[in-house]
């Protein structure tokens, strides 16, 4: 059975060590608002009665001061200790019953039992899992090689201090990325504006040429109409005077005959 308490019961358990030099003990810290909490310590209950020779102990954490949490090096719940007089281990990995017993046999030596206190046959934990599979990946060194949602779980401060970092970096760059959308949208706007004055000059241009083709036509059929006349009324005045000098010929005849 699992035992529950507070900071007296956790003081007994330590206790026992020291009674029973070979003895090992179990003790889980759990937080009753945590999701995870409330998935392993199910199957912290089954581990009682998979290991009856093991005493298993469960803390709740409003339940222990905040002090003798941080004795015990806790960051995180739910967190299980095994526990001799001698060391102290802690389990890194799934929170399912075949990992944990696969835990329990490589820490303690302990086989599980193979008959659970119900009288019902339970298959020997080793005998169906395949520890490789399920402890290696899960307590790999490299928290990198390991899943997005097992560093979650295992590792939540690694994950909220990386989550931390990379907010921090983006806050420091976010004004120079400011700065940066800032000058390639003046560029932008700049050329476009260029472009603009560009296009407006070449249109003023083209309009001007167009007026100048319009004026000059007209000009030239001035001057030609110009020189139209000019060259009729020289005709008139050449026709004028070739008309009028006979007669005054004529004139200057008869005034001779007269005298």
């Amino acid at each position: 059975t699992t035992s529950t308490g507070d900071e007296a019961t956790l003081a007994r358990a330590v206790n026992l060590l020291y009674l029973n030099k070979d003895e090992y003990i179990a003790v889980l810290f759990y937080a009753s608002w945590c999701p995870f909490s409330q998935e392993c310590k199910p199957n912290f209950e089954k581990l009682a009665h998979l290991f009856p020779t093991i005493r298993h102990f469960a803390f709740e954490e409003s339940a222990i001061r905040p002090s003798i949490i941080s004795r015990y090096g806790i960051h995180g719940f739910p967190t299980l200790f095994l526990l001799n007089s001698t060391m102290r281990v802690r389990y890194h990995g799934p929170r399912t019953v075949k990992p944990l017993a696969a835990f329990y046999s490589d820490v303690s030596g302990i086989s599980a039992s193979v008959e659970s206190t119900t009288g019902e046959a339970m298959p020997h934990p080793l005998d169906e899992i395949e520890p490789k599979k399920d402890v290696e990946p899960e307590n790999c060194p490299f928290w990198w090689a390991r899943s997005p949602e097992n560093i979650l779980q295992q590792d939540t401060y690694l994950a909220l201090a990386a989550s931390f970092v990379i907010l921090r970096l983006l806050y420091l760059l976010f004004p120079r990325i400011v700065s940066a959308a800032k000058w390639a949208w003046r560029r932008h706007t700049l050329f476009a504006n260029l472009m603009g004055v560009h296009e407006y000059f070449f249109t003023y241009l083209e309009q001007a040429r167009q007026k100048l083709s319009r004026l000059y036509p007209s000009k030239r059929g001035n001057l030609q109409e110009g020189a139209r006349n000019a060259t009729a009324w020289a005709s008139k005045s050449l026709a004028s005077v070739s008309i009028g000098e006979p007669s005054t010929i004529g004139r200057t005849n008869s005034t001779n005959e007269l005298r």
